[in-house]
């Protein structure tokens, strides 16, 4: 006999929230930009014309890295140190602190990018808890700590989620096993009677189903940008997710769902 869903962990970006309204490629060079150049005359550090560009070689190596450890080990780049070694080509030797504090203003954060909640999000998870699921998150993300977890707080998930399971935390990006262990080790619950929503066929599917959890695929959102670093919407590959779902709410309708609770 197949195990009941009792609970329910959900991958963020493009699942949960998405960037309908992204501001114009030119604007988000010139903010960050302008923050990288605020940051290195605190440091006293010259800008020049080459370091003009720190913030673009920045962006082609997380591209690379993220890609490389997403397709390969899976083991989370360690962004800030990446900073470090791409500053150390434009002459600016960076401590470890300074290393973290460019990671973070490299990154504009959800805010200025226009990240918003898909309508049915806030609902749709109330109707879960208020029905007896467990919630939880498990994310490929490349910063988390109290910007991240304010960004949660503001978005009305705090609240919702027993766990958020952050990959730059844990050490682990998915489909890693560890990243998802980390999540049920921390809700006290089995693979078995876990489901996990997400758009990635590669993180969110396959890497749910190795663990012989039930993976829900939602579709990714069309014709607009997807999360910064994300990898690629993706078809049905050798691996199939449980159900597919076009809007979060469609999970009502599911069989693990639509005639039971978990209570």
């Amino acid at each position: 006999m197949t195990p009941r869903v009792t609970s329910v962990l959900f991958d963020l970006g493009d699942t949960l929230w998405h960037f309908p309204s992204m501001p114009p490629v030119n604007v988000i060079r010139g903010e960050t930009v302008r923050r990288l150049g605020k940051l290195l005359e605190s440091w006293g550090e010259e800008v020049t014309d080459k370091r003009m560009f720190l913030g673009r070689d920045i962006r082609f190596a997380v591209e690379e890295e993220t890609s490389r450890a997403f397709h390969g080990d899976s083991i989370d780049p360690g962004y800030p140190g990446l900073c470090r070694r791409v500053a150390a080509r434009h002459g600016l030797k960076l401590t470890r602190e300074q290393g973290e504090e460019l990671w973070e203003a490299w990154n504009l954060g959800g805010n200025f990018l226009g990240r918003t909640l898909f309508p049915d999000t806030l609902e749709t998870l109330r109707w879960l808890r208020d029905r007896g699921f467990r919630l939880g998150s498990v994310t490929n993300r490349g910063y988390g700590g109290p910007r991240f977890q304010q960004e949660m707080l503001d978005l009305g998930l705090t609240e919702l989620f027993e766990v958020v399971g952050v990959s730059c935390d844990i050490g682990y990006m998915k489909p890693h096993r560890r990243i998802y262990e980390y999540a049920l080790e921390a809700m006290g619950i089995t693979p078995e009677e876990t489901a996990m929503v997400g758009d990635s066929m590669r993180a969110d599917v396959e890497g749910s189903k190795a663990l012989g959890m039930t993976a829900i695929w939602r579709r990714p959102p069309l014709d607009e940008p997807v999360e910064p670093s994300a990898d690629p919407p993706e078809v049905y590959g050798s691996v199939r997710p449980d159900y597919a779902i076009d809007t979060l709410s469609d999970i009502r309708g599911l069989p693990p769902f639509a005639d039971s609770s978990a209570k």
